[in-house]
């Protein structure tokens, strides 16, 4: 592995499994003036010095010293002291899960492995060392390995709300919400009422389409007293159906939510854009764009995008140099990129594209933008030797460890800031960009919350042009100036015929052709998108041209986005 990428999940620090020990000033001073020598005269004079300080002394003595070398930031030192007390105290279950930990932030995710295997094999319940071995198979694209090995030790966390909570969400981020499911409906099972739970399984329960089910999990967490300030399930509320009138339920929840004090303003932001979505539904468009508008105006302060930053950084991406393409990864699957500004059918199609049995829908990944800004990190020299390495990490956590498929989606919209990287570590990528009408797509974004802060353009309609210009700039620099395949289709022409546009793409795509409304896709898929709910409706164009329902309470969409 390249010293310069190092995978994802190794890059996390030590976190709260050191919170029960505080070294002292004077073994905090001892442990510097050893990492001095270290430096001085290399880390195998350093490590006899330290075996000779701590030969005759005990397990905690040593481990203290790899804790703190932990904590400076030197890992495979740590390891290397943690290796060494080992020899001396084999048996201890403190060195050996620390060993495991400081060699998995070494990037020596085999030997993290192997150690923490051995540990839970004599100590089955461990939830410390069970969490971290699933970490490492995270971290190896291992998703269904890392959340299966967590179900099969639910024994080591039932009882204990926080550690529940800690499990499911990271059976979650495996894409495993069946999994987390059960284990929060074990632990509800044992008499457990925490509202948070229940909110959880709320959550799970829309990410798999079961929306009956999340709504009566976001009812019962509200009324057993969730913090709304933490788990914003008024908003999740309204995105789980279409309101047919005023008098329905939910409108008094929400009214109720906006009155109370207690909301921060991130909080109180999330009522607001519910409301807001609740009265679009139900054609009162003026109360929308008003709850809407108040909405951003409380997020707005709460975002650190910039206009500048964001128009220097498409300068760059179109001044930058092309990169080195990668050659050593086996070019056995197809990755398919689907791009664009959010809110442009992205979601839609993807999950379209996914029931072709020949294509596996892995949603918004997060690993693309890490790795391109890694590499751009990193000098030509480097970056020519790190292509691979980076190619093979993105196709760890792409393929995963079910059953392989020919081809496999990536759906992270903003994935259009780095096709340069997808071209040069995937040279037979394919690329589908997603379009969709310009007041039809601020109007969109703009009512809807957005929690990452890659989305902070999306309370401001300035902002939002200025993210669509730059958008539309680096396509039309992609497109003249990479040769891998980039396919252009509008979300109108989705919304008008799906069949006919499906498979005209899967036609471009090379596949053999299907037909989506027939096809098996399950009832377990899994989309964690804002798109979630309307995703998995009949598709139909009531969105089409929508902002004229808006012109008379929006005039920014006339003003900043001409036809």
């Amino acid at each position: 592995m390249n010293d310069n990428l190092v995978p994802l999940s190794a890059v996390a620090m030590v976190g709260a499994s050191q919170a029960d020990w505080e070294p002292s000033r004077a073994e905090l001073a001892r442990v510097d003036q050893w990492l001095a020598t270290a430096m001085a005269s290399g880390s195998q004079t350093a490590l006899r010095i330290l075996n000779d300080h701590l030969h005759s002394t005990s397990a905690d003595a040593w481990l203290g010293y790899g804790r703190i070398v932990l904590q400076r930031g030197y890992p495979s030192l740590a390891a290397a002291v943690l290796e060494r007390a080992l020899a001396h105290q084999p048996t201890s279950v403190a060195l050996r899960y620390w060993f495991s930990l400081a060699s998995w932030q070494a990037g020596d995710a085999a030997n993290a492995e192997a150690g923490l295997r051995r540990l839970l094999a004599d100590n089955t319940t461990d939830a410390r060392a069970a969490m971290l071995l699933g970490q490492v198979l995270r971290g190896q694209g291992k998703l269904n390995a890392a959340a299966g090995g967590l179900a099969e030790r639910v024994e080591a966390v039932l009882g204990n709300t926080q550690g529940v909570l800690d499990w499911a969400q990271f059976m979650r981020e495996c894409q495993r919400q069946d999994l987390a499911a059960e284990l929060c409906e074990r632990e509800q099972a044992r008499g457990n009422a925490d509202p948070r739970l229940s909110a959880l399984m709320g959550t799970l329960a829309q990410e798999l389409g079961r929306f009956e089910s999340a709504r009566k999990h976001y009812l019962d967490a509200i009324a057993h007293g969730i913090d709304q300030n933490l788990w914003f399930v008024l908003a999740s509320l309204a995105s789980i159906e279409r309101y047919r009138d005023r008098q329905h339920p939910d409108f008094a929840l929400f009214e109720s939510g906006i009155r109370n004090p207690a909301l921060s303003p991130r909080a109180r932001a999330g009522v607001l854009f519910a409301l807001g979505k609740a009265f679009d539904d139900i054609g009162d468009f003026a109360s929308a764009a008003g709850a809407w508008r108040e909405a951003n105006e409380l997020m707005r302060p709460l975002g650190s995008w910039s206009r500048g930053t964001w128009q220097a950084f498409v300068a760059a991406r179109i001044a930058s140099a092309p990169m080195p393409v990668s050659r050593a990864v086996a070019r056995d699957s197809v990755p398919i990129f689907v791009v664009g500004l959010p809110r442009t059918g992205t979601t839609l199609v993807a999950e379209l594209l996914g029931r072709h049995p020949d294509i596996r829908n892995r949603g918004e990944l997060p690993t693309l933008a890490y790795l391109a800004e890694r590499l751009a990190g990193l000098d030509a020299t480097q970056r020519a030797a790190a292509v691979d390495d980076a190619a093979a990490i993105y196709l760890a956590h792409l393929r995963r460890d079910d059953a392989p498929t020919p081809c496999y989606i990536d759906k992270n919209p903003l994935n259009f800031r780095y096709l340069d990287t997808i071209a040069a570590l995937f040279p037979d990528a394919r690329v589908i960009y997603c379009r969709r009408q310009a007041r039809d797509t601020a109007l969109s974004i703009w009512s809807q919350s957005f929690a990452h802060d890659d989305y902070g353009f999306a309370g401001d309609f300035h902002d939002i042009a200025a993210m669509a210009t730059g958008c539309g700039e680096l396509m039309a620099h992609w497109q003249r100036s990479l040769s891998i395949p980039i396919i252009t289709i509008d979300y109108e022409q989705v919304a008008a015929d799906p069949a006919t546009t499906i498979a005209q793409l899967i036609a471009q795509l090379g596949l053999t052709p299907f037909d989506p409304a027939q096809a098996d896709h399950g009832s377990t898929s899994v989309i964690t998108s804002a798109s979630q709910w309307q995703a998995r409706q009949p598709i139909h164009q009531r969105s089409v041209e929508r902002w004229r329902n808006y012109v008379d309470y929006l005039p920014e969409l006339i003003e900043l986005f001409p036809e």
